[in-house]
């Protein structure tokens, strides 16, 4: 474990001192500890570093608390500190993303600069480093929160000769990623060959499901079914009318049929959302343990597999999302929406509120409720996606998350990355699928308290 002495500051949000003095600074693979020589000594999660920012003599780490840490007079061995620890601060990063089981591709030293609009995410500007993965694109800046883009999501990608950055745009969102050097068409190439061979597998998916789509009909398809995103089933049924037996035929596991046929009937009929992922190989290798509390039941978490696979196409993960209809008569949708894996990982239903309670009589106007069901499924759907299907960090009570160390970084996770804190939220029960009677059990009980 790297250790170094020398002089720190903690600073509260206000800026005012609390502690200051010389120390002794330890970090390992995801805690930093500093021993003052008089005081208290101070220990954190490196995950709780919100900001690093170095100086030629100092470094400043913001927390998330807004509290800031001052580190200086490390001797000749400041710039080591600076270096050790950045790389143990990022290391513990990508694993707050949820992107450590993912197969890294390259890395790259550069600038970003994040424009959005976005009230969920924040504009920056500032060094970061870039790391791409086969199917992410991991964005780690000195002076903000480190973030990611799935390459399905990314929309364009232009290397622009005068400045000689690489600009790329992903769901209204700008990235500008510069100063890379020589590098800079490197990192230009590298995404547009991922995003390439992203494109390919969901064509080869799309084509597998939908053998009977004409060239023209394809196109449709794919730009409305691009993967990893949930699209409407109405919307895909008016390019075919066999889009949605195919489905039905195609995707559907014979165990899980029973459980699909028993949503469709509570579903409202103003629509039902389907949606696909490619599973590489380092995702489909990712197993999470069932808790001891399901011993006897078989779900598992993100991104497993029933049985080695033996074709040599990818596996595939496909699921569904089927709004609750409201009481029998009415045309609205009831603020619940069933989410339920068909293939790979299909262990349980899991239901979630689609709006926040104070937006529920949204769904009651008829002229509205598909538009604000769609935008809500679009959201949900987001946050599963950039979770790799993890179930955990959506499950799992505050008090398991908070107490239990192994599941902490789920914990700062949350705080990271909005979508997972709107999972959360939204979430309202599973139903384990033990038996289809018990399933449907636990599902009453689900939408007696939506």
């Amino acid at each position: 474990m790297p250790s170094y002495d020398g002089k720190f500051s903690y600073q509260n949000p206000d800026g005012g001192t609390t502690q200051q003095g010389a120390c002794h600074l330890s970090f390992g693979q995801d805690t930093l500890t500093v021993v003052p020589d008089s005081g208290e000594p101070l220990a954190l999660d490196l995950g709780d570093i919100d900001a690093f920012a170095p100086a030629e003599y100092e470094l400043s780490l913001t927390l998330y608390t807004g509290s800031k840490i001052l580190l200086r007079q490390f001797g000749k061995v400041f710039q080591n500190l600076v270096h050790d620890l950045l790389e143990a601060y990022r290391a513990r990063l990508v694993q707050c993303l949820l992107l450590e089981d993912l197969e890294e591709v390259a890395r790259f030293d550069g600038t970003a600069q994040l424009e959005t609009s976005n009230p969920d995410h924040h504009s920056f500007a500032g060094s970061a480093e870039f790391r791409l993965y086969k199917s992410n694109l991991a964005v780690l800046p000195l002076g903000a929160t480190g973030f990611q883009w799935r390459l399905a999501d990314i929309d364009s990608v232009r290397l622009d000769d005068g400045s000689y950055t690489v600009n790329l745009e992903s769901l209204g969102e700008r990235l500008i990623a510069g100063k890379m050097a020589k590098r800079t068409r490197e990192f230009n190439e590298r995404v547009t060959e991922g995003i390439r061979q992203t494109s390919e597998q969901a064509a080869r998916t799309i084509r597998e499901i939908f053998p009977f789509l004409s060239p023209d009909q394809f196109q449709r398809v794919a730009r409305m079914m691009k993967e990893g995103r949930a699209a409407p089933l109405a919307a895909l049924g008016a390019i075919h009318p066999r889009i949605e037996p195919a489905l039905a035929e195609n995707v559907l596991d014979a165990p899980l049929k029973p459980y699909f046929e028993a949503l469709k009937k509570l579903a409202w009929k103003g629509g039902t959302f389907t949606g696909f992922k490619v599973l590489r190989a380092d995702e489909d290798a990712a197993v999470e343990p069932t808790p001891p509390s399901e011993a006897g039941a078989t779900e598992v978490g993100a991104a497993e597999t029933e049985a080695p696979e033996t074709e040599q196409e990818p596996p595939v993960l496909h699921w569904f999302f089927f709004p609750m209809a409201a009481k029998a008569g009415e045309q609205s949708p009831a603020n619940l929406v069933a989410w339920e894996a068909t293939s790979k990982t299909g262990r349980a239903t899991y239901f979630f509120r689609l709006v926040p309670p104070d937006r529920a009589g949204e769904l009651q106007d008829a002229s509205r409720a598909p538009a604000v069901a769609e935008a809500a499924v679009r959201q949900l759907n987001s946050g599963l996606v950039l979770l790799n299907f993890r179930r955990e960090p959506i499950y799992l009570a505050d008090d398991s998350l908070e107490m239990q160390p192994k599941f902490h970084r789920y914990v700062i996770a949350a705080r990271k990355i909005p979508e997972l804190r709107r999972l959360r939220a939204s979430f309202l029960g599973r139903a384990v699928h033990t038996s289809l009677e018990s399933w449907q059990e636990q599902v009453k009980k689900i939408l007696a308290i939506a």
